[in-house]
């Protein structure tokens, strides 16, 4: 699945460097993007985490925290559909967002407390938001393993579009 088939009708776009304030560990800078639906962004190792070694307790703790955070201190947005302004889901990254041929590792924690092994919308918003970033290239395939289970999905971006 590309981002021109993912978004035949509607684009990715993205919010960088969105500080809040997460309690118990203070301002935490977060990235938010739009793949189908809205997830933030945020390195493990900010909370002392490690995505695919640490305790999935702590884990789901940390992304909680950025979520309810999130829910009070920011406003989200969408260009087309005010009804689509929502926070579904808070990903932590293994940090290694640069390209390459290895895999990068998260784990996503949807804002009803789930645990999701990978989600086809959360990798395409992380693919958006390291193309906007710089960090890839357009058909570039990026790997994005799973820290919950292992698995690995490939995307890439295809095209640059503009939204609304």
């Amino acid at each position: 699945m590309s981002l021109k088939e993912q978004f035949n009708s509607l684009s990715s776009f993205f919010s960088l460097d969105v500080n809040v304030s997460v309690a118990g560990h203070g301002s935490i800078v977060v990235d938010i993007s739009y793949g189908e639906s809205l997830y933030a962004f945020m390195s493990a190792y900010k909370f002392g985490l490690d995505v695919s070694k640490s305790q999935t307790r702590d884990l789901v703790d940390a992304a909680t925290a950025v979520t309810n955070a999130m829910k009070f201190q920011v406003t989200l947005h969408h260009p087309v559909s005010e009804d689509m302004a929502f926070l579904y889901g808070t990903i932590l990254t293994d940090g290694k967002d640069a390209f390459s041929g290895e895999p990068t590792a998260n784990v996503c924690l949807l804002t009803h407390s789930w645990i999701e092994a990978q989600l086809g919308q959360g990798v395409t918003a992380c693919v958006a938001l390291q193309f906007n970033k710089g960090l890839i290239r357009l058909n570039q395939t990026r790997s994005f393993q799973s820290g919950a289970t292992g698995s690995v999905f490939t995307e890439k971006a295809t095209e640059e579009t503009m939204c609304g």
